[in-house]
């Protein structure tokens, strides 16, 4: 219940530019000073800033998703550089875990030039660009389908649960920032992500320089659990180096 509380006080904020304290503790029925732990909790994570009598979101804090075709175009030549670069990283055969999104559909592009691996999507937007080539097996995993097309739920949790061996799982995120992590907006998506990673031998992140410094709501791992980031060189060097200095493994993309 606190959780789900916690959720609607970050959309009011989003929807609305500030939160009241005293409103909000009258809407859920609970206390003031719960609502108050509420947003200690929530600033301490970096997804609000307290003001008197309530809270806003601080500068560069989550962002409500835009809709696929629009995050597609955004910084498009950032995406299809990581996509290139994470490319080199897949060797024919592998069996490799492919996370949705609009960086993650570039590299489905980019797949064709590939021999023999067997793909597991959960987003149906770039399974089907895959399907348009012979040289690989694409598997789909089932599960509820967000607006976006993307699989969560318990059927996908079960699709997962069965899976014996991923070479490589390659994730994008809603946000991510040196102190607090990796993040997504969605919980089930989120915890799929979290599986995937336990189940692959590498997981690859693969994140635009917009995603920096955002907190989605929920954190999917520590920087210090993937294997190596791959970003465009529009990140900010002050994050890359405070990356770096924690031991995470950095390459740069080059534009195309």
């Amino acid at each position: 219940m606190k959780y789900v509380r916690q959720k609607e006080l970050i959309d009011t904020i989003q929807n609305q530019g500030y939160i009241n304290a005293a409103a909000a503790a009258k809407k859920f029925g609970v206390s003031i000073a719960t609502i108050r732990r509420d947003l200690n909790q929530l600033e301490h994570q970096g997804l609000l800033e307290k003001k008197y009598g309530g809270a806003k979101l601080p500068p560069g804090s989550s962002i409500n998703m835009l809709p696929f075709a629009l995050r597609q175009s955004h910084f498009h030549s950032s995406k299809a550089a990581i996509a290139a670069a994470a490319l080199k990283h897949i060797p024919d055969g592998a069996t490799i875990a492919l996370d949705a999104g609009s960086t993650l559909f570039e590299v489905a592009l980019r797949l064709n030039e590939k021999n023999n691996l067997v793909i597991i999507s959960s987003d149906v937007i770039s399974a089907n660009e895959m399907l348009k080539h012979e040289k690989n097996q694409v598997y789909m995993m089932g599960g509820f389908l967000t607006k976006d097309g993307s699989s969560s739920g318990d059927f996908a949790e079960d699709f997962i649960n069965k899976i014996t061996n991923i070479d490589i799982f390659l994730c994008s995120c809603d946000g991510a920032n040196p102190k607090y992590g990796i993040s997504n907006e969605n919980l089930n998506i989120s915890n799929l992500k979290s599986n995937y990673m336990k189940k692959a031998r590498k997981t690859i992140a693969l994140i635009d320089h917009s995603k920096f410094s955002q907190n989605a709501f929920y954190k999917m791992c520590d920087f210090s659990e993937i294997d190596l980031l791959i970003t465009d060189s529009a990140t900010p060097d002050e994050i890359l180096n405070e990356l770096r200095v924690t031991g995470v493994n950095i390459e740069i993309a080059k534009e195309l």
